[in-house]
């Protein structure tokens, strides 16, 4: 392993600032090369960063939600999207990525659209023909907070194939992942919510976490976790974690508690969840904790 310091590496996609910090890197590798690494975790990134935004019209995602012809993808794509519909299914629909328009419709975008609805239903997937297509009118993919998840899981598995054994991966400090232990050899210790006094603190070694919030991203004091349901913000959960292996799944499941917090005693096996509802914090499993 090197021992001199790690690095580190920032840039911008999909609307957040991303984090790379190289701790620990099988001897082979001279410093030089773990630029280069670096390097490759931000392609990496940028790459799916165009496939995914929906502000980038010319995005796999953008085609589809402007056609309703059916718009081939890649195999990881699809398989994204598969996952996407059974997560809807799991939580009982209130994960839900075809919320698009009625973000729109809500201010959370620079237009308003003409129509606006939403339904896991509407999205039609082939998986022999690798195609997806929207069915109907006024519906929009949005993937949102999901698509860190995915794209930190193909970091974290790119960067162990490199023979990296020790790095932080961060997407807008709220999606993390971590390889190994940090330099001291202790565990990665996140912070969930700084603004609050009780706030717990994971330690993660080889797992990730994700941090969803209402009060992330406000327009005119309503948060953008919207309630497929109703299509208004979800309101009572301040903050909802989720640590676990994949970073997409704390995802799905992090945003599917602040629209429903009884979903905080549904996570899947190997994933738990500390949520601050009604002013006081419920934990999962209090040995991932310590305040």
């Amino acid at each position: 392993m090197q021992t001199d310091g790690p690095t580190m590496r920032a840039f911008e996609a999909m609307g957040t600032r991303f984090e790379c910090v190289l701790a620990g890197i099988m001897c082979a590798h001279e410093s030089s090369a773990r630029s280069a690494i670096a390097e490759e975790i931000e392609r990496l990134v940028l790459d799916w960063h165009h496939a995914l935004s929906i502000f980038d019209p010319s995005s796999t995602v953008s085609r589809i939600n402007a056609s309703r012809r059916s718009v081939r993808v890649n195999r990881d794509l699809l398989e994204l999207l598969e996952r996407c519909v059974a997560y809807s299914g799991a939580t009982d629909g209130v994960f839900d990525i075809t919320l698009g328009s009625v973000m729109a419709a809500r201010g959370f975008r620079d237009h308003r659209p003409a129509t606006a609805s939403s339904g896991a239903d509407a999205l039609e997937l082939d998986r022999a023909e690798s195609t997806a297509r929207l069915n109907r009118t006024g519906v929009a993919l949005d993937l949102g907070a999901i698509a860190k998840g995915f794209v930190l899981d193909r970091c974290a598995d790119e960067l162990r194939d490199l023979g990296v054994s020790s790095a932080l991966l961060h997407g807008g400090t709220s999606s993390v992942t971590a390889i190994g232990t940090a330099p001291d050899d202790s565990p990665w210790r996140i912070r969930i919510a700084d603004d609050h006094a009780g706030a717990p603190t994971v330690e993660l070694i080889d797992n990730s976490l994700s941090v969803s919030s209402p009060s992330g991203r406000t327009v005119e004091g309503q948060g953008h976790i919207l309630d497929p349901r109703s299509g208004r913000s979800a309101a009572g959960v301040e903050h909802a974690c989720v640590v676990g292996p994949s970073a997409e799944v704390c995802e799905a499941w992090s945003t599917a508690i602040v629209v429903d917090p009884a979903l905080l005693d549904r996570l899947p096996s190997g994933y738990a969840g500390h949520a601050l509802i009604d002013g006081a914090w419920r934990s999962t499993n209090e040995r991932l904790v310590s305040v």
